[in-house]
């Protein structure tokens, strides 16, 4: 009850004007009397605080604890008789909780007047306005597909369209308020929120949540066992993994595929399946990377791919094999040079280069590989067979078309004319320098197309 003596100034003057309205049936408000606190923006509106209570408990015999007992349209019934429509309709725009958190604001942060706020004042009776009102704000949100449902926040857009209140009636889940406008139409772990963990029913959650997002994802059986603790994270199942499982993968896993916890051999089965898969994993790899390599059923040059050297190497160790060894096992031959050298006679190469087979034709016929005829032509001839000795006797067509300006056409058209030495090799074509310059030197003075063409192009 609001005691008159604690009372200031402004707040007697206040109740003075109301006890006026009262006691006249006829008389009203002074005409600017709600104006300075119904453009009020900030703090308390003391005049309608004080009148309010006034009216609620010494009129109406209310306490602030009997608050909860009533509803909305209940109070603002109360508030009418008392002749205070018109502090309703001009200060508060008929927002009677708006009256009562002004009159109480300290009473609002108790938790039992807070949760009464948002919900129990009579709002929610009706299953059909609740259906009706939650649908509309579907559809406001554009959702035309009942499924895509559980991906939004609802919490805040409940609050947004100002029907918060109504998970009240659901114990505050918005799986429970969807699943009463839309029966049967969702899961629990379908509306992301912690709380489905801490369920009775958690177990069956999990379940429910890891089919639904392997179903998604398309995986096989191979892919969900070869998940690991990143994959469950990225997969958004982290929170399930370490409120029911105590972060093990193995524990989820079998569960999903057993429904069962803690069973020894299930685990082992769920073990064995795995090391099966990351072996048959690991050999796909292994028979990728030989597969780029391979000339057939060969495999050369290994050391010069230095990634894929190091990965079968590495895999070689892990095995306690060599490289040859691991190699074999799936069926190719690895030929080294280290070993081809010690095998491979000179001589036929020598004769072989001299019919002008390149080093890959000699490999093929040999058995062997490029690598290792280019270091057996290095090691006992100096480089290749065909290049003329000495060779600082001869020179190639491109140092004779920068030295002399001339065109390889120009060049081989003497060299074919005259008959000179016309030695191929993989890379250049070497010339006399004793027969091939003098040429050039006589075709140079006497050609007047030559002369021109450099005039021509010298300016």
């Amino acid at each position: 009850m609001v005691n008159l003596l604690q009372l200031k100034t402004e707040e007697l003057k206040a109740l003075a004007t109301y006890k006026e309205v009262r006691e006249h049936k006829r008389k009203k408000f002074p005409r600017d009397f709600w104006a300075d606190e119904k453009y009020q923006i900030a703090g308390v509106k003391v005049r309608c605080r004080i009148i309010t209570r006034y009216c609620l408990e010494n009129l109406a015999g209310l306490q602030v604890t009997d608050l909860s007992k009533y509803n909305l349209k209940q109070i603002k019934s109360i508030l009418t008789r008392g002749k205070l429509f018109g502090m309703i309709q001009a200060v508060f725009n008929h927002d009677i909780l708006e009256i009562l958190k002004n009159a109480y604001p300290a009473a609002f942060k108790d938790r039992i007047l807070k949760e009464w706020m948002w919900s129990k004042h009579g709002l929610w009776h009706d299953d059909n306005l609740i259906i009706e009102a939650v649908q509309d704000m579907v559809r406001q949100e554009g959702i035309r597909r009942i499924k895509d449902i559980p991906t939004l926040d609802w919490k805040k857009r409940l609050l947004d369209y100002g029907i918060y209140n109504v998970l009240a009636y659901f114990n505050w889940s918005i799986y429970a308020l969807f699943n009463f406008v839309y029966p049967h139409k969702f899961h629990p772990t379908d509306f992301k929120y912690k709380i489905k963990w801490k369920a009775s029913e958690s177990l069956e959650n999990a379940f429910y949540f890891m089919h639904k997002t392997f179903k998604k994802k398309h995986y096989t059986m191979d892919d969900i066992l070869l998940l690991g603790t990143a994959d469950f994270r990225r997969l958004g199942l982290a929170g399930m993994l370490m409120s029911l499982f105590d972060a093990s993968t193995l524990k989820a896993k079998e569960y999903y595929l057993y429904k069962t916890l803690g069973s020894e051999d299930h685990q082992k089965e769920i073990l064995n399946d795995i090391s099966r898969l990351v072996r048959k994993k690991r050999d796909e790899r292994i028979i990728g990377r030989l597969e780029k390599l391979a000339v057939g059923k060969f495999i050369y040059n290994l050391h010069t791919h230095s990634t894929e050297y190091s990965f079968i190497k590495r895999y070689a160790k892990h095995n306690n094999l060599t490289v040859d060894e691991l190699i074999s096992q799936y069926g190719y031959i690895y030929k080294s040079a280290a070993k081809d050298i010690q095998e491979i006679n000179p001589n036929e190469i020598w004769e072989l280069r001299k019919q002008k087979f390149t080093y890959i034709q000699i490999a093929e016929k040999l058995d062997s590989n490029p690598t290792t005829i280019s270091q057996i032509c290095k090691k006992h001839f100096g480089g290749d067979p065909l290049i003329p000795r000495p060779l600082e006797d001869y020179i190639t067509v491109q140092e004779l078309m920068n030295q002399y300006r001339v065109d390889h056409k120009t060049v081989m058209k003497l060299v074919h004319q005259k008959g000179f030495e016309n030695h191929t090799t993989i890379r250049f074509r070497y010339l006399k320098k004793t027969e091939i310059e003098p040429a050039l030197k006589k075709y140079i003075k006497k050609s007047k197309q030559h002369q021109f063409m450099v005039q021509r192009y010298a300016r």
